[in-house]
């Protein structure tokens, strides 16, 4: 027996008190007091040793075992399937008391299956991350799923080269832990590779210097091959090069031409077949020297001015189109500041202005934005990652100025609308999140509603007021795509209510590919059109389509195609606001000057415009220039947005309505100085930034000194991280060393990573851009190293498995005890000897009670044939003893009788003699005689007189009529 708490245990003392309290003081009670001293006793040591977790200990013959199967990306698929299948028929054939578990395991390990005596094993389904093999989390992970009563054991499957991890180690914890491991050998991945092993440029050049990038290619057999370098994602040279077996190292001879921090990848394209495509690209990073650059994007006369008053200011301008804008921040980051100039939302992917946010939010960046009819409100800024960016809001809370909307949506939702979007979204699901960012656009006194059409018609959602946008929004996402296309039955299903709509404007936005039958679309949309004054845009997925056109057209509406899917969303935020025609103000005015700014420094008077784009200035936005009365709307403005600055001019730069501006004579200065504010200057020259990666962590290591080498210590700094999927972190930074400061962080993927160091004291801001990459995992390295596993079952007692796993739940582990706890039994009888306790202090218990008790159970254990024959048995011996008594009773009256007769005749004077006649005989006389002589037996007399009575025998009397005789016969005076 053992106990889980032992010094519960202690609660034995209570025993010696217990019997000190309860010694017998009285003698009479002794016996009693001393049987309730030890009951008591009794029950103090079952109640110690439960709470002391008493259980009882045995060997078991149960044999627990764990599968661990690699799901690492170096074990071939086909063998995983054979291995699992193993697995498979190994527990259906364990035996009765046996037990089992499955782990599949890569980076991290996942419980497919929990130790359980089922002899079936389901689909796996467990998808570890495969970049990586962590043997030792595997097995730590088993250790922890085994029951305590049954012998161990660990079965690896596996090609035994862990990226991750000490599996010796582990091992040895196992050991101590008396569990084998055993192992299967799997095979790995076998076909010829090709991995770049090496590339690298140098950490900072001068702009206009040449420079060289060094590359290592090792192939495993002779191959023809396609190598691309690519710099901030964008080719910028391409060759077919032969590789030889073995290492092959190239060098790339560039010209350093832009400013800032660059990026460049290499990609590495093999002819023939590739063990493994994760290991065919590398990145590196360099500091290009040089004055400031800046990106503007736009078209035409939008940039015209712009562009040349930038350069006249002496900064590097860069042009670009909305759709030549970078998808990834390392293709913004050699650009100080991007200048957007009327640039409309639908002109850029989600992922574009996601890349723009994090640009400024995390790297610092300057971003500035320039108004006209297809920017902000009415250029489907709403609800974007730009408008996060920037200081004003899309959307007027002014409801008066504003007329009365009704818009109704009408969906295509045939089979075509369940194709998916770039973004691996269906075009359906798109749809609905364009028209829930276009309800939320409408003010409250908004009516809209939802109608959809496949081959026939009917409303997702009546037209009703926009209050309730939550109801609204739950019907939209009811739309399920099916069916064919029927344009003219939603058309007309929405003319039948949207015309006698009680607002100033109607408007429908129609989302089709187009593909139905165009008769009489065009004259009902013209109906509308002309006798409602409902107008209709038209949405095109896809690709440009002539009924769409010819609609929009005809109904006094635009024309959109979304080419890509993923800008339905900001297409429909922008016919929005169009529809409202409220967002555009086309009139002369001269903005007033409402906070002090760097941005208007020595600038003292201000020409007219012609015209802006009303927004909502955000609580933390600096407002610089307002628009006129009444509703005083900003023109300019400006924020500090994360790391970095944004600035809003809400009018143009053109001649549009910037007539009197582009002619300006601080026009120049006041350009270049908006830009420039938005520019963060720091003191990078002070740190020197390097990232460590260390398993599956890296450690970002910053050393800080001051012009003269010597140690800046006691700064603030933190680090804000941007990782290949635009993901940001923001990290503390804190100080470990002599000007060192370290902080650790768990990367998300392979790839290029950009870290801004920001921070100081109160004396010295810094800020330093730089970056890391991220290489692939040792998973994908193709290396001959021996399998650990060999040394991991050594150090278990362990062998391998190469006949396969009929072995696996063979009986040789050492049996362990098992444990069954008692403590609910030891209470059990403790409360059972309770009353017993009471019962020997309460009542008094004789032994004559006790005989009667064992009587009674006798006679009740004894069969009811038994008990009826016990019964008559003691009435006749009862009615025995009653005779004999009542003999015996008799002689002694009959005997005391005779001799005071006796007594009597002795003092009476002899009588006379009498005559010779016989004397008649006394009664006292005869009844003595009669006692005390025998009685003869005669012979039964007869009666011979015809009806005389039979005389009655005495001896046919029974006892009870022989009682009463008797005692009417006694004297009365005895």
């Amino acid at each position: 027996m053992s106990f889980s708490f032992p010094i519960a245990l202690g609660l034995l003392l209570l025993i010696p008190v217990a019997i000190w309290l309860g010694t017998p003081l009285q003698k009479y009670r002794r016996g009693r007091e001393i049987a309730s001293i030890a009951i008591r006793s009794v029950m103090i040591a079952l109640l110690a040793a439960a709470l002391a977790g008493a259980q009882i200990t045995r060997s078991t013959n149960k044999l627990a075992v764990v599968f661990l199967i690699d799901g690492s990306d170096s074990v071939d698929p086909v063998t995983r399937d054979g291995a699992i299948s193993l697995v498979r028929e190994a527990i259906n054939g364990m035996g009765l008391d046996d037990l089992a578990g499955v782990v599949v395991f890569g980076q991290r390990p996942q419980v497919e299956r929990p130790v359980t005596d089922s002899r079936t094993l389901g689909a796996v389904r467990a998808e570890p991350d495969g970049g990586n093999t962590d043997i030792a989390a595997a097995v730590r992970l088993a250790l922890a799923m085994f029951p305590a009563d049954a012998a161990r054991r660990i079965v690896v499957l596996s090609d035994g080269q862990p990226t991750l991890g000490d599996a010796e180690a582990a091992a040895q914890l196992a050991a101590a832990a008396g569990v084998e491991i055993s192992y299967l050998p799997l095979r790995t991945q076998d076909a010829p590779d090709v991995r770049v092993t090496r590339f690298e440029a140098p950490s900072a050049v001068p702009e206009g210097q040449q420079f060289d990038l060094s590359l290592t290619v090792v192939a495993d057999q002779a191959t023809r091959a396609r190598i691309d370098v690519l710099a901030g994602g964008a080719l910028i040279t391409s060759e077919q090069v032969d590789l030889r077996e073995g290492t092959n190292n190239r060098t790339l001879t560039l010209t350093a031409q832009d400013s800032g921090f660059r990026d460049f990848t290499v990609v590495v394209e093999p002819e023939g077949g590739d063990g493994y495509y994760q290991n065919n690209q590398l990145a590196t990073f360099s500091q290009v020297t040089g004055p400031a650059r800046v990106l503007v994007v736009g078209e035409g006369a939008e940039t015209l001015y712009l562009t040349a008053a930038l350069r006249e200011a002496g900064l590097t301008v860069d042009e670009q189109t909305a759709r030549q804008l970078p998808i990834n921040v390392a293709g913004l980051v050699p650009y100080e500041s991007v200048i957007l100039a009327n640039v409309p939302a639908d002109q850029m992917s989600e992922r574009q202005m996601q890349a723009l946010q994090a640009y400024v939010r995390d790297l610092g960046g300057g971003l500035v934005t320039v108004g006209g009819p297809n920017a902000y409100g009415p250029g489907g800024y709403f609800e974007t990652p730009l408008e996060e960016t920037l200081p004003v809001s899309m959307k007027l809370t002014d409801q008066e100025r504003q007329p009365k909307l009704t818009i109704a949506y009408v969906i295509d939702r045939s089979g075509s609308m369940a194709t998916m979007g770039p973004d691996g979204q269906p075009l359906i699901e798109l749809a609905k999140a364009a028209i829930n960012r276009s309800i939320d656009f409408l003010q409250e006194t908004d009516r809209a509603g939802v109608a959809t059409f496949d081959s026939s018609a009917y409303w997702v959602a009546e037209i009703q007021d926009v209050a309730n946008r939550e109801e609204l929004r739950r019907l939209v996402g009811t739309l399920r795509p099916s069916g064919g296309t029927d344009i003219r039955a939603g058309l007309e299903l929405v003319a039948r209510d949207i015309v006698g709509q009680p607002t100033e404007a109607k408007h429908i936005i129609l989302l089709s590919d187009g593909l139905a039958n165009r008769g009489g679309l065009l004259e009902l949309v013209s109906e509308l059109y002309a006798q409602g004054g409902v107008t209709l845009t038209s949405v095109s997925i896809g690709e440009e389509n002539e009924l769409m056109r010819d609609l929009s057209e005809a109904g006094g509406g635009s024309f959109r195609v979304a080419t890509d899917a993923s800008t339905i969303p900001s297409i429909f935020a922008q016919e929005t606001v169009l529809a409202t025609r409220s967002y555009i103000f086309e009139e002369a005015f001269t903005p007033g000057l409402t906070s002090r700014s760097p941005i208007m420094q020595s600038i003292t008077a201000l020409p007219s415009l012609q015209g802006y784009i009303g927004t909502t200035a955000k609580d933390a936005a600096q407002v610089i220039l307002r628009g006129p009365e009444p509703y005083r709307d900003p023109v300019l403005a400006a924020w500090q947005y994360g790391l970095g600055r944004a600035v809003a001019f809400t009018s143009d730069a053109t001649a549009r309505w910037g007539t009197e501006w582009v002619t300006w004579g601080d026009f120049t200065r006041f350009w270049n100085q908006a830009v420039r504010w938005t520019i963060t200057e720091g003191g990078s020259d002070t740190l020197e930034t390097r990232v460590v990666m260390e398993e599956t962590q890296a450690r970002v290591v910053v050393d800080a000194r001051d012009e003269s080498g010597a140690f800046l210590n006691g700064l603030a700094l933190g680090v804000s991280l941007v990782d290949p999927a635009l993901g940001s972190q923001q990290l503390t930074l804190r100080q470990v060393a002599p000007g060192r400061y370290e902080v650790t962080f768990t990367p998300r993927g392979e790839g290029a990573y950009l870290l801004s160091v920001n921070g100081g004291s109160d004396e010295t801001a810094i800020q330093q851009m730089s970056g890391w990459v991220m290489s692939y995992s040792r998973e994908y390295l193709a290396s001959n190293v021996p399998s650990v596993l060999p040394r991991v079952a050594a150090i278990t007692g362990g062998a391998a498995l190469t006949d396969g796993l009929a072995a696996a739940f063979a009986h040789t582990v050492a049996a362990r005890a098992g444990s069954t706890p008692i403590f609910p039994l030891l209470l059990l009888i403790a409360l059972l000897l309770l009353p017993l306790d009471i019962a020997v202090r309460r009542l008094l218990v004789t032994r004559a009670d006790l005989t009667r008790l064992a009587t009674a159970l006798r006679l009740r254990a004894k069969p009811a044939t038994d008990v009826a024959t016990g019964r008559m048995a003691a009435l006749m011996d009862a009615r025995e003893r009653a005779r004999v008594a009542i003999e015996a009773d008799e002689i002694t009256t009959a005997a005391g009788t005779a001799n005071a007769l006796r007594s009597r005749l002795k003092t009476q004077p002899p009588a006379a003699a009498p005559a010779r006649t016989a004397p008649a005989p006394q009664p006292e006389l005869q009844a003595l005689d009669a006692a005390s002589t025998p009685e003869p037996q005669p012979a039964p007399a007869r009666n011979d007189a015809p009806g005389a009575p039979d005389a009655p025998d005495e001896r046919s009397e029974n006892i009870g009529s022989r009682l009463l005789k008797r005692k009417r016969d006694r004297p009365a005076n005895e």
